[in-house]
């Protein structure tokens, strides 16, 4: 029983100079004052930090520099990481390039642009030639007759002269009313009023061939046979009667 409870002490005795013997060889740094703050990392490695005046915790610069390595190293890693999922992005997906051709493209068109379009081409085309419209139809003339007459005198060549320049001038048409008075010899009714008729016509036909004999073209004169049928006098007196033997020229352009 003595004897195992020396081997015991001894044990422990080797153990504590041990332990010792280790804390000896451990090498602390030095504490320049009280305000340092002493921090011991994985590996063994000690930080001291330092309170500057202001009451801020600052590092030595051995120690900074070895938490700036630390921080190189992390980017380093993060970059390399980077690097890598960039690597495999693209060789998951890679980059393709479409070639577009011109003929493949065509122009949208809107309804604007179809309106506008549409007035160019009609703006384009040659308007139709719209018909001539007369504005002017008035009487340029009267031509009167003997009684039972139908000859066109002499006296009346300027007036028709005159009458031929505006036809050609305004490319007009010419409308010849023949007339007749209401009285003739004693008849009956029907021989009556085909004599009448026959006058007027002849009158009217008469003032036409005056008018060509002007230069007025045939196809621009148009004649009508109104008998008795609108008289502008009564016939009471002479001068009404002869003023009713007559023939109108009428201008239209």
């Amino acid at each position: 029983m003595l004897l195992q409870k020396s081997l015991k002490m001894l044990g422990a005795f080797l153990v504590a100079g041990v332990m010792l013997g280790g804390c000896s060889s451990m090498v602390f740094p030095d504490f320049e004052d009280d305000n340092s703050e002493v921090i011991i990392h994985e590996g063994g490695k000690v930080e001291i930090r330092k309170v500057n005046e202001d009451g801020v915790l600052v590092s030595d610069k051995e120690n900074a520099a070895y938490e700036d390595e630390n921080e190189a190293e992390g980017a380093e890693e993060k970059t390399e990481e980077t690097e890598d999922k960039k690597a495999e992005v693209e060789q998951v997906m890679p980059a393709r390039t479409v070639e577009v051709k011109k003929e493949s493209i065509e122009p949208i068109e809107d309804d604007s642009t179809k309106v506008a379009k549409g007035k160019t081409d009609e703006s384009t085309k040659a308007a139709p030639k719209e018909d001539k419209v007369p504005t002017m139809h008035y009487l340029a003339a009267t031509i009167y007759f003997e009684n039972g007459g139908a000859v066109v005198g002499s006296s009346y060549n300027k007036i028709l002269r005159n009458i031929a320049k505006l036809v050609k001038e305004n490319d007009a048409m010419v409308t010849v009313y023949g007339f007749a008075s209401s009285r003739t010899r004693d008849t009956d009714p029907v021989s009556h009023k085909l004599a009448n008729f026959n006058v007027s016509a002849e009158r009217a036909q008469n003032t036409a061939k005056a008018l060509r004999r002007m230069g007025v073209p045939a196809d621009k004169i148009i004649t009508q046979a109104l008998s008795d049928s609108m008289p502008l006098y009564q016939e009471v007196m002479p001068e009404g009667e002869r003023l009713n033997r007559r023939a109108e020229i009428y201008l239209t352009y």
